[in-house]
Formats: structure tokens, sequence, C-alpha cells
């Protein structure tokens, strides 16, 4: 029989359910507003200021939407470059 602190460590949290409900809608205006902001960089003719921000909104849609994936490169690069001093 389970003891309660395992059960509570098994079960979602109200912060879980709430972060892939609102994760996807969030990613969504995020994406809307990232495409108005280049567009309109793009059509002033600001190309400096577009590949910039097209960069920075790159950067933060990685780290805020997909931090798994930072974690792995990072662990997948240190093998990489150690690789010899590991083993």
């Amino acid at each position: 029989m389970m003891n309660i602190s395992t059960m509570m460590m098994l079960a979602e949290t109200p912060g879980k359910k709430l972060q892939e409900t609102l994760g996807g809608e969030i990613g969504s205006i995020f994406f809307l507003a990232v495409i108005f902001i280049s567009l309109t960089l793009f059509w002033k003719r600001a190309f400096t200021a577009f590949i910039g921000f097209a960069l920075f909104a790159m950067l933060v849609s990685v780290f805020i939407f997909q931090p798994e994936l930072v974690s792995s490169l990072g662990s997948d690069g240190f093998r990489w470059l150690f690789e010899a001093v590991l083993e």
C-alpha cells in the first residue's frame, strides 16, 4: 500500500495542468507576435533589426518552450567535446 507522500508525488499538480493547458495558447500568441514584428521590421526595410529580432526570438522560443532541448544539447555537446577525457 502506498503512503500519502508517494501518492502526492505521483499526482499531477495544478501548476502542471495549467502549464499543459496554457502552454500551447501562449506559444501561439508568441508566434503571432513574432510574425507581426518580423513583418513590420521587414516592411520598414530595417534588415539588421529584423535579423537581430529573428535570432532573439529563436533563442527565447527554444529556452522557454523547449528547455529540455537546451539541456540535452548541453549534455550532448559536453560529451562530444570531452569524450576522450571521459573514457
